[in-house]
């Protein structure tokens, strides 16, 4: 009864109609263009598309002439917001053209919508949802406004509400969308598929599920000065870089090198961590999955946690660069470990543009987040909230035209923009071991990028509330914090399977 009260008052909120008008179709030549339409997801929803298909849309004859509006989320950060879509920043203005994400990236970016204009014959119309509720537009647009979205970029952060308010396709029964090709997610499909649906997609159709996942930073410089100091890649591989090996290796840095009672801005630390995430998804502690069709929390090992608070949280208690927020201390711990104060910086991919401008000065390698212990089959990487996601509106005018060129932006996200975010990552690594840190992103980090519905939940209280409340009380708080978080989720969780389940398309 609780769900059906919590469903009708969020209809209430948010009046959507659940009957969208479809375009037309066009039905094409057989070759198919650029799109693998006999697709292992193909159930024939023609009808919905507004006719049966006669068979796959060649988009090089289709649909010349047409704009494709494409809604980008920008939330509350201006063009700036490390999770701004490459799309809208690049040749923004002069200040974003270059700065933003460097002469490559943005070249790469440009050369790719160029492409697909020349190719297809569309105009890419990317509109910048500023800070507005993505949601909101969405729902707006189905409801007699002139713009109609035909694809949108939400953050992972706001796509629950997208499910909720019913603004978006089921994408599980589209007829030119081929999951199984290599430039979708297949971690993100399998997370994002639910009660048998799948509402969003992720992977290569820009860069920012790598730009936003979290990595392990490696001083090289403060580790070379250590006698007899291991080679972490080498433990890496050995599946011995675990939560008990971070901590050995911390504490041989952790230290009261000024002489002053406690810790201070000038000593030094093994590990630096913006938020306990390291400690939660990274290490299985804690997870929202689908388990049996259905979203479920796991919860493991807690002990490790309280360990690792003790031993690095609470003594950091005295550093001021030390961050619990957004707005405590945020770019002060990459400017401690860009001095050389801190051993192990966990962070999200992003920090490469701020830190290791000069790689003859500076030393930076990468390992992935450590295991929980030596039994955990692979190493978490979890994406940010602020990683994009891509999906289908209610309001487009074509869903045919939206389903193919939802694939031709991954396809050509693939051939034009990842080759160029990986060779401005190598400008930033360390040249004696770039090969090594290149090997672990590949193989260990961005290999087994993991999608936590935590986030798309909306819901990090487990994480935020644990690390704030013990480092401004100077007191382990996790137990009192790990199980309200928990209750809480649970509940959010129940209450995200009915939606689900019972969802309109």
């Amino acid at each position: 009864m609780l769900k059906r009260i919590f469903a009708l008052l969020l209809v209430m909120l948010m009046i959507v109609p659940f009957v969208v008008s479809c375009g037309e179709t066009g039905n094409g030549d057989d070759n198919g263009g650029n799109n693998n339409n006999n697709n292992n997801n193909n159930n024939n929803n023609g009808g919905e598309n507004g006719g049966e298909q006669q068979g796959p849309i060649d988009p090089l004859t289709s649909f010349r002439g047409q704009t494709l509006n494409v809604l980008v989320t920008n939330w509350a950060g201006g063009t700036g917001a490390p999770w701004s879509p490459v799309e809208i920043v690049v040749g923004a203005d002069d200040y974003y053209s270059d700065a933003k994400y460097g002469t490559t990236i943005n070249q790469a970016t440009i050369d790719r919508n160029q492409y697909i204009e020349d190719t297809y014959g569309i105009t890419l119309n990317w509109i910048d949802a500023e800070t507005s509720n993505i949601g909101n537009l969405l729902a707006s647009s189905m409801t007699g406004s002139d713009l109609k979205y035909h694809l949108a970029m939400p953050r992972m952060l706001e796509a629950q509400t997208l499910v909720t308010s019913e603004v978006v396709y089921d994408l599980a029964n589209s007829e030119y969308i081929d999951f199984s090709q290599s430039y979708y997610s297949q971690a993100a499909y399998e997370a994002y598929t639910a009660f048998d649906h799948t509402f969003f997609a992720a992977g290569d159709f820009n860069f920012l599920d790598e730009q936003t996942s979290y990595l392990m930073f490696y001083n090289i410089a403060i580790a070379q000065g250590i006698p007899s100091f291991p080679d972490v890649y080498e433990l890496v591989e050995n599946n011995e870089w675990t939560l008990d090996k971070l901590q050995q290796l911390g504490q041989l840095v952790t230290g009261d090198i000024d002489n002053e009672y406690g810790y201070q801005d000038t000593d030094k630390y093994g590990l630096g961590t913006t938020t306990l995430q390291l400690f939660f998804q990274t290490s299985g502690i804690q997870q929202v999955r689908v388990q049996n069709g259905q979203f479920a929390i796991t919860l493991n090992e807690p002990s490790k946690v309280n360990n690792l608070i003790d031993n690095y949280l609470i003594p950091m208690s005295g550093a001021n660069w030390a961050r619990t927020s957004w707005t405590d201390g945020y770019g002060a711990m990459e400017v401690a470990f860009n001095e050389g104060r801190l051993l192990f910086y966990h962070e999200v991919a992003q920090k490469f543009d701020q830190f290791g401008e000069s790689t003859e000065t500076f030393k930076v390698g990468v390992l992935p987040a450590p295991l929980l212990n030596s039994s955990q089959e692979t190493y978490y990487t979890p994406c940010s909230y602020q990683s994009v996601v891509l999906c289908i509106p209610k309001s487009t005018t074509n869903r045919a035209m939206s389903e193919v060129f939802f694939e031709v932006l991954f396809k050509t996200g693939q051939e034009y923009i990842m080759p160029a975010y990986y060779e401005n990552l190598e400008t930033k690594l360390d040249p004696d071991t770039a090969e090594d840190s290149l090997h672990i992103l590949n193989d260990y980090v961005f290999a087994n990028l993991m999608y936590d519905q935590g986030y798309m939940l909306s819901w990090d209280g487990l994480m935020t509330s644990v690390q704030t409340n013990s480092y401004k009380t100077g007191e382990n708080q996790f137990s009192t914090e790990y199980g309200s978080a928990s209750e809480t989720a649970q509940e959010t969780i129940e209450n995200w399977n009915y939606y689900w389940e019972e969802y309109i398309d």
